[in-house]
């Protein structure tokens, strides 16, 4: 599973449709064909929240960025709102054994510079992803993969229940392509997708284009101009005014959205779940004492009703899971507790403790209003706010005490959530390099199971550790909501927050 960062995931909840405008729906591509006979026709403009600084979908750290990629590259499986797996360039799939899954690949597929896609850019697709550090815990799962004829065969190095889950992040690059333009090929990249990019502004903008040589249903909308706008309220004026066709919105802004005849209004539930992180290698939050005195400093209810529309969650498996546990280990809200437990390692009024914390979001109201809870057990919190590619970096490489950040899952898989507490994903999902002997025998058992109730009992146990030595404070899970021209139609917005312009239209 790929987290998205908005630093920007069962499932069986779809997204409330509230217009007929937009489709939950989604349709597999089939075999070659002639395409539809009517071209493109009408331009869009989409608001997201950041542009990433690399095109390289291996490399991509945000579910803006996903977004965008979807739209130019194709993936070996997709996955409907209820986290079903469906096809994508594999039409079939099937696992021998337990170490053993077979894909059946497509035919037709070309990419943008016209080569069609073969069985080596596919192996090749997955080969690649060894030389990505943030993709070490996936091919640490891949013994080898082959392929034949429209077979390609993959061989995993242990049991694995998540194993093909994974693979809805594997996108499909042309190996020719990639080695002849080496480090250019994050600002220009080609896929198979039914849009190429023809304009790159790293940080501000990205401008797709309908490819006319799609050989599949060609896309209506002619080009989408992806803009970046951090600000939550900017995002809805600017499709208010019709700057933008679409927008995710804040809560704030839900009840203008849908009480403007000129817009379309869309919300639904999410995966997102968002988090305080704590580096645990690094003074002070190396001390479980304080990482529990920190949680029982966040009140998670009040900080949570800043922002309209969240949930509090106590796990950092996603809510809409049925792995998801509600642990009675977590702290709650308690200044006294908190207030002991910093006395007790030595920090008091006489001899603060004092830390950063980060932040990519600008101005944030709701570490504010901790900032301020801690001020009065003589907390002094100091936040700086980085640019997101530099908050990414810095975190990768333990660079920080305590951050706060949010993201959602686009797979539905279970061992991916559990990640954030296994040692082999240091620096990708396990951003706090939290360890624990227990949890990396109890994730084994995760990965190895052969049953859900086999599966959800590790993993309950996974999160009555991960909540008693409390590496990251879960915090909340949140609806989304969007606004959009109301002309804009059959726009597919997935529960994991990942939105799909393919087959869009303006009316």
């Amino acid at each position: 599973m790929k987290r998205t960062c908005s630093l920007v995931l069962s499932v069986a909840i779809s997204m409330v449709l509230l217009i007929s405008g937009c489709s939950q729906s989604t349709t597999s591509q089939g075999s070659a064909s002639n395409g539809n006979a009517a071209g493109p026709k009408s331009d869009i403009s989409v608001v997201l929240t950041k542009i990433g600084n690399n095109l390289d979908p291996a490399e991509a750290n945000s579910l803006d960025t996903s977004t965008i990629m979807y739209h130019v590259y194709d993936t070996f499986i997709k996955f409907d709102n209820d986290f079903n797996i469906i096809p994508g360039v594999a039409k079939e799939w099937s696992q021998p054994d337990n170490r053993t899954i077979e894909f059946t690949i497509g035919e037709g597929y070309k990419f943008h510079n016209g080569d069609p896609m073969t069985i080596e850019d596919v192996v090749f697709s997955v080969e690649r992803l060894a030389k990505v550090p943030k993709k070490a815990a996936f091919m640490s799962m891949i013994k080898s993969v082959e392929g034949s004829g429209n077979k390609v065969t993959v061989k995993l190095t242990e049991p694995n229940s998540g194993a093909i889950r994974n693979f809805g992040d594997v996108f499909i690059v042309s190996k020719k392509y990639l080695q002849e333009a080496g480090e250019k090929y994050a600002n220009a990249p080609i896929g198979t997708g039914p849009y190429t990019v023809t304009e790159y502004v790293p940080g501000s903008k990205v401008v797709l284009k309908a490819w006319a040589d799609y050989p599949f249903d060609k896309a209506k909308i002619e080009t989408i101009t992806f803009k970046a706008i951090e600000e939550a309220s900017a995002k809805y004026i600017a499709v208010e005014t019709g700057d933008a066709d679409f927008a995710g919105i804040g809560a704030r802004d839900k009840s203008r959205a849908k009480n403007n005849e000129k817009l379309a209004y869309f919300e639904g539930p999410s995966t997102f779940t968002g988090f305080v992180a704590m580096n645990t290698t690094k003074a002070p939050f190396d001390n479980v004492n304080i990482r529990r005195a920190m949680a029982y400093a966040y009140n998670n209810e009040g900080i949570s009703a800043i922002t309209p529309g969240k949930t509090i969650i106590d796990s950092m498996v996603p809510k809409m899971f049925s792995t998801y546990h509600s642990s009675p280990n977590l702290p709650k809200y308690d200044l006294q507790k908190a207030k002991e437990l910093l006395e007790k390692e030595g920090f008091h009024a006489g001899n603060p403790l004092h830390f950063t914390a980060w932040t990519y979001q600008g101005n944030d109201p709701e570490l504010e209003a901790f900032q301020a809870e801690l001020k009065t057990i003589s907390v002094e919190m100091d936040i700086q706010n980085l640019e997101f590619g530099v908050f990414l970096e810095k975190m990768a490489n333990k660079e920080y005490q305590l951050l706060v950040g949010g993201w959602s899952d686009t797979t539905g898989n279970t061992l991916s959530s559990l990640e954030s507490y296994w040692s082999g994903s240091f620096g990708q999902m396990n951003i706090t390099f939290y360890t624990n002997p227990k949890v990396e025998e109890l994730y084994a058992k995760v990965k190895a199971a052969t049953s859900e109730a086999e599966m959800k009992e590790a993993a309950k146990e996974i999160q009555d550790i991960a909540a008693q030595d409390v590496p990251m404070i879960p915090t909340a899970t949140k609806m989304s909501y969007y606004a959009m021209n109301k002309n804009l139609e059959n726009v597919h917005i997935h529960t994991s927050g990942l939105v799909s312009f393919r087959n869009a239209s303006i009316k």
